[in-house]
């Protein structure tokens, strides 16, 4: 049912586009790209997956999560606690650390666990102007530690703003939000900005034996940015609240449970000289995290460190990070140089208590890296581009790591609507303190990767493909047994490949996408390994409708088979008078998205998202 849905919306699709009037006059009117999306050699930050501002207006993504479900090789689902993780094709969603997040500059990556998204994936997007996704990037010239891919969410200027936005939504699972954003100039050539959020998000009813249980999340998110004669302040939190769904108990729901979470950050950068673009920046982050379950003599709890069945498990873990980093770029004749440094310390306290006992565990990590990166530009359209770097961690415990980085690659734009990437880096994936407080032992994963990306524009669309190749040694890997890590003694080998083809008309997008990814071991495919989408989208002055297919292919997890998936989300959006807007949008409306398997109880799946509608209304000003 939902393949014959989605591909009804395809052919409506191309239908409306067949149609159309003259395909020259249109898409000279139309731009193809936005102009954030530069195709010249000097962007040589990786493959480029881009949002803009009418993306996200007028798809209704009202969360960062939105957008994390469509992108390709990567699959997002939820956790047996009902944390959201964006796992790579055919890694089920334990954890993932080589996934980056920032706001800005700032990464907001945890200390413990090194994963965003349980905290930050539903970030509203009340004050994002865009969002840039950078795969098969090693980090070089992010000044970030290494990592696979890197999402950099980009607020609003205050300053292009002067004004704000209210917006109130409610849904038919009984969840609601409500947040406002304001922007402005300020006096003395300054800027201000500021935003706020609260919201509930409730899940379906799910049923064991005869028990009942449920995800039910609360969030505030906060932000605000203030600068003044190159000085520029930023600060952001997030308060959650919430159960551990299905949780650790062995047989059934726990008999309760409870989560509660917070990460606030502060930022603090100069631009020191113009000339050379040079900035410095000084930041700090706390997290806190509490986490609490409950199961019965029949239904224990099952903790971990050591693995032992449990009447009750309450965990808390206290973190920070400060640092500092300083970047900049100067340009010698045809080539450009990028270069920076980072120095970083962070820390955690974890208490464990359970029934049969208690302990604290601590740990430490100084982090320093420097790089220098160079585009080359042998000719106006064609760039060389090679960079390394350098990581240093020395941690309290746990293997110390040393590791030089190194991306080349070379990019050529031979038309205006043409453009040929391709990269070949060498990173190392250190064992974070997750990993380690399980295996003190854990050496790096290191990882070779080559890429491509070839776009082509004609009267039809654009096409764009992008292929590769990745080798994992010493990959860290979770046994499902123990929950401890490990190092695999297989080297892994991914092939992957996607396409995407895009159609742009005076009124109509019309995005289809597929892509595939293929490990030499079958053993380690424990989730979906194809996927792909379609998006059709009509845009008019006071009113907009979509409709978006999410498919994900059908795999195997613990000897079960789990299904593919099709989510179909559809929306709508009119203006009934100046500055104010009615949206309605559903999701799932199938209800035959992506299902996960809980991963000490297989038999139990449950949704990413849930079939549910959500009406809301936003006023500008």
């Amino acid at each position: 049912m939902g393949r014959r849905i989605c591909l009804v919306i395809l052919f409506l699709g191309i239908l409306s586009t067949v149609r159309a009037e003259d395909l020259d006059s249109l898409l000279k009117k139309y731009s193809e790209l936005s102009k954030l999306y530069k195709k010249t050699v000097e962007e040589s930050e990786g493959h480029l997956i881009l949002f803009t501002r009418e993306d996200i207006e007028k798809l209704q993504y009202y969360t960062l999560s939105d957008i994390l479900q469509v992108i390709r090789y990567f699959t997002l689902q939820r956790n047996q606690f009902g944390e959201k993780v964006l796992s790579y094709a055919t890694i089920y969603p334990v954890e993932n650390s080589t996934v980056r997040l920032f706001i800005n500059d700032h990464e907001v990556s945890s200390v413990f666990r090194k994963t965003a998204l349980p905290m930050w994936a539903d970030l509203p997007l009340e004050f994002v102007e865009h969002i840039e996704v950078y795969q098969g990037e090693s980090a070089v010239k992010f000044n970030s530690e290494a990592a696979g891919m890197i999402i950099k969410v980009y607020t609003k200027r205050p300053e292009k703003e002067n004004g704000g936005k209210l917006r109130g939504s409610l849904s038919s699972r009984g969840g609601f939000f409500a947040g406002g954003y304001i922007g402005m100039e300020v006096p003395a050539g300054g800027r201000f900005s500021v935003f706020v959020s609260k919201a509930r998000y409730l899940s379906r009813k799910y049923h064991i034996n005869s028990r009942t249980g449920r995800i039910d999340e609360k969030y505030t998110y906060a932000y605000t940015q203030f600068g003044i004669n190159g000085w520029n302040f930023e600060s952001g939190m997030v308060d959650k609240k919430a159960d551990r769904f299905r949780g650790l108990t062995l047989h059934n729901f726990p008999e309760s449970s409870d989560f509660t979470g917070s990460h606030g950050f502060v930022s603090l950068s100069k631009l020191v000289s113009p000339e050379l673009k040079l900035k410095v920046r000084f930041y700090a982050d706390k997290i806190t995290k509490n986490s609490y379950q409950q199961g019965s003599q029949t239904d224990p709890v099952l903790a971990f460190r050591p693995l032992q069945p449990v009447l009750w498990w309450n965990v808390e873990i206290d973190s920070y990070k400060i640092g500092m980093d300083i970047s900049g770029e100067k340009r010698i004749k045809k080539a450009l140089f990028f270069f920076g440094t980072k120095l970083q310390r962070s820390s955690y306290t974890l208490r464990d208590y359970r029934n049969t006992g208690s302990f604290t565990d601590r740990n430490y990590e100084n982090f320093t890296s420097g790089f220098i990166e160079s585009v080359y530009n042998v000719f106006p359209r064609l760039g060389l581009i090679a960079g390394l770097k350098f990581e240093k961690l020395n941690r309290k415990y746990g293997t110390d790591v040393n590791s030089i980085l190194w991306r080349t690659g070379i990019i050529s734009v031979y038309g205006r609507d043409r453009y040929l990437k391709l990269f070949v880096s060498r990173y190392h994936t250190p064992p974070y303190f997750v990993e380690l407080y399980t295996t003190p032992n854990l050496k790096k994963q290191k990882n070779d990767v080559l890429s491509a990306e070839l776009s082509e524009k004609n009267r039809f669309g654009r096409f764009i493909i992008t292929g590769g190749y990745i080798r994992a040694s010493d990959a860290i890997m979770i046994d499902q047994n123990d929950f401890s890590y490990f190092n695999s003694s297989q080297t892994l080998k991914y092939a992957f490949y996607s396409f995407d083809y895009i159609k742009k008309l005076e009124k109509i997008k019309l995005h289809l996408n597929f892509f595939s990814v293929n490990v030499n071991n079958t053993t380690f495919e424990t989730a979906p390994e194809k996927g792909g989408g379609l998006r059709l989208l009509y845009a008019h002055e006071k009113f907009t409708s979509f409709a978006e297919c999410i498919y994900r292919d059908s795999y195997r997890f613990a000897g079960r088979k789990i299904k593919e998936s099709y989510q179909l989300n559809v929306g709508l959006s009119f203006k009934p008078f100046k500055n104010s807007i009615f949206q309605l949008k559903g999701y799932n409306l199938l209800n035959a998205g992506i299902k996960t398997p809980a991963y000490i109880d297989p038999d139990f799946k449950y949704y990413l998202e849930d079939k549910k509608v959500i009406i809301s209304f936003i006023r500008e000003f």
